[in-house]
Parts: structure tokens; C-alpha cells; sequence
């Protein structure tokens, strides 16, 4: 049985703490409510709440796959001034933990450095105060093991979303449907025909008839992507959002010459800054799309470099967000696979040793590995992405 940590500071939300209490234990999970201190714990407009333990006796994340942390003030100020809450977050966090934070909540985990080039929501009023985190208008936002509600009148979606994570789709949707939840399925669809078959096959499609050099490249960078994606154990949805990102992460060369795209020779300065100018260029083709926005990030950053000297942002290590660094890898394998106007294609055993040889300079050396690993256990290489969903 899943396992669920929420702490509880004078001031909470009160519909919040009970709303994802009530839908939480319907799914047969447990939730241990922990107060920072011993007896009543008040509401913000005065409930008082009888906690089941008291944050003294819960120091590290053992036992639990995940906290979440309730709005409301003061109880979200409350939380953030106790050294105990950033001490769990972090040991969650390290374990690789789910950690949720509903209204004024995420203020916490930016607070903690947990929000770095991570996307985001919460109230509107606190979206000044995330740090480095991409906000993002949505009820609930999903990113990693960080999952995010804006508010009171997230909090059953928010929670029907936790209980799909911790206990399965099924599952969700049975609660749903039970409480007369109308929305829930809606919000919870994974393709449709305009996300999906219209807008990407045409967008890939364009692309490919563009540049000979790259047909079935995004396909195979896709593909390689989920395999990392799986072997990580990301959600449904962040498995959709990862595809999606693949798939077009080479997009803003629609704006590029064919004669640079194609030529057999080095590129001079200015033609490698005009090549260089392709991510940016993607992200201003896609940004304006509806229901895929919110994948810019992977491919404005998935020419980024471990070390900090990639382009265009210059970002360093885990600042580039996850998506980014998978593509970053599975880009590179593929191009080193395929053979280009300027090169023959390389080995797979060749391309393997290239990856090594730049783990932690180019590539995150984590991903490096699971890509290596999931390489090895297929000997196909590559699933169909059908496989995955």
C-alpha cells in the first residue's frame, strides 16, 4: 500500500488537507498527517485538526513514496520558516521521491532549491516568488518527481492525479467517477487527434522532406527517449510530454537554409550561428501552438552541454531541464548513427564508446548510463512508441 506524508502547520488550507485526504484513503492509501507540533493543529479559518503523528517522529523519507505540502496562510509560511520540512524535502528528493505542493505551497520547494528550470504552478499571487522555476498557468503541472496544483479548487484534481501515480489510472477513475468528478477524464487524456496526429506527423513531416539527411531521425531520437523515460519510471503523462519534445526538438530547422542543412563541408562562423539559431527558432514556432507549449523547454535546451558550455542558454548540469538532457543524448547517438553529408554513419559500438567518453562534459553522466544500459537490453535498439503507452 502506497504511503503518503503530509505535514500540517497552523494556518493550513483546510480544503485542501481534507479533499486529498478524503480521495487519497478512498484509493486504499495511507496518509499520515504530521503536525509541527503536538495536539490541535488550526486551520486558517479555524478548524482544528488532530494530527496523526507529530513531524518529531518522521525524519527521513524511509517508508513513504511521497509528501505533499498543503497552501494556505500562514500554514504555508509556517512550513517554510521550519528547518524539519526543508530537511524532508531534501531526503525525499534524494530518494527520488514524489513531491507534491498545492496554492502557496511551492514557494516551499523553490525555497529549498528543488524548483531550478522545473515546471511549475501555484496561486497567481505567488508565481513572483518560484525562483528558477518555469510557471506555468495550468490547474496542475507535472514535471519529474514535482507535481503542483494551483489552489482550493484544484485540490480533488490534484488529488485524483496523485492517486493515478501512487495506484494506477483504474484506480483514479473509479474514485472519479464515484464522486461525480466530470472533469477528471477530460483532463486526463493522454492523445487526441488534434494534439497528436494533426499537428506533430505535419510538423515532423515538413521537416523530413526538407532535410534528406535526417528521415526517421526524429522517430528513432523519439523512441531512444521513451526507453530512458521508462527506465526512469516517468508518469504517463511525462512520457507524452518527453515524446512530444523528441519529436520536435529539430523543428526550428524549418527556418534554416537547405544549403547549410546539406552541405558537405565544415561550416564557416557564420553558418554555424545560423545552425546554432534552430532551437530558438523551434520555440518561437511552437510556443504559440495550444497543447504544446509547454515542451519548449526541451527543445530550446536540448543543445545545452553538462559542463555549462553548450548553447543557447549556457546552462549547467541539472539546471537543464530533465527532457532536455535525455534528447541531448539520444540526439547526438542518432546523428553519430546516421550517416550525414559530411561523414559516414559510425558503429553502434562507436557511438557508444563517444557517449562515454563525453559523460559529464557534454552529457549528464546518469543518462549517459541508462541509455547504455537500455541500448544493451534491446536488441532491437528501439520500441515503437506505441509500446510505451
Amino acid at each position: 500500500m502506497p504511503k503518503v506524508l503530509i505535514p500540517l502547520a497552523d494556518g493550513f488550507e483546510e480544503t485542501e488537507v481534507m479533499a486529498i485526504t478524503d480521495v487519497l484513503r478512498r484509493a486504499g492509501i495511507e496518509v499520515v498527517l504530521a503536525g509541527l507540533h503536538p495536539g490541535q493543529m488550526s486551520s486558517a479559518r479555524n478548524i482544528g485538526i488532530i494530527p496523526d503523528e507529530t513531524i518529531d517522529r518522521i525524519s527521513t523519507a524511509n517508508g513513504f513514496d511521497m509528501i505533499i505540502l498543503p497552501g494556505g496562510q500562514p500554514g504555508t509560511d509556517n512550513l517554510n520558516s521550519d528547518i524539519r520540512i526543508k530537511a524532508l524535502l531534501m531526503d525525499f528528493n534524494a530518494a527520488g521521491k514524489q513531491i507534491g505542493a498545492i496554492c502557496a505551497a511551492p514557494i516551499i520547494l523553490a525555497a529549498s532549491g528543488l524548483l531550478n528550470g522545473t515546471r511549475v504552478t501555484s496561486h497567481p499571487t505567488c508565481k513572483d516568488k518560484l525562483g528558477n522555476a518555469i510557471y506555468e498557468d495550468k490547474q496542475i503541472v507535472s514535471d519529474g518527481n514535482i507535481i503542483t496544483a494551483q489552489g482550493p479548487g484544484s485540490a480533488l484534481n490534484f488529488a485524483l492525479e496523485i492517486v493515478t501515480n501512487l495506484s494506477g489510472k483504474s484506480v483514479a477513475e473509479a474514485i472519479a467517477k464515484a464522486m461525480l468528478v466530470t472533469d477528471f477524464q477530460q483532463d486526463h487524456d493522454i492523445w487526441n487527434e488534434r494534439l497528436f496526429n494533426s499537428t506533430v506527423q505535419a510538423l515532423v513531416g515538413a521537416l523530413e522532406m526538407k532535410d534528406s539527411y535526417i528521415q526517421g531521425h526524429a522517430k528513432r531520437v523519439s523512441e531512444y527517449s521513451l526507453s530512458i523515460g521508462k527506465k526512469l519510471n516517468l508518469r504517463e503523462t511525462e512520457l507524452r510530454d518527453l515524446y512530444l519534445g523528441a519529436v520536435l526538438h529539430d523543428i526550428g530547422k524549418i527556418g534554416t537554409e537547405e544549403k547549410l542543412l546539406n552541405k558537405p563541408e565544415s561550416l564557416n562562423s557564420r553558418e554555424e550561428i545560423l545552425i546554432r539559431e534552430h532551437p530558438l527558432k523551434g520555440t518561437l514556432f511552437i510556443v504559440g501552438i495550444e497543447n504544446l507549449s509547454h515542451i519548449v523547454p526541451t527543445i530550446l535546451h536540448h543543445h545545452e552541454r553538462w559542463d555549462g558550455l553548450g548553447y543557447p542558454g549556457r546552462l549547467k548540469g541539472e539546471h537543464i531541464p530533465l527532457h532536455a538532457r535525455i534528447v541531448g543524448i539520444t540526439d547526438s547517438f542518432d546523428a553519430m548513427r546516421s550517416t550525414r553529408s559530411y561523414r559516414p554513419a559510425l558503429t553502434k559500438e562507436a557511438a557508444i564508446r563517444e557517449l562515454q567518453k563525453q559523460k559529464g562534459t557534454q552529457f549528464d553522466p546518469f543518462l549517459v548510463d541508462v541509455f547504455i544500459e537500455c541500448l544493451n537490453e534491446s536488441p532491437y535498439e528501439i520500441k515503437d512508441f506505441s509500446y510505451y503507452f
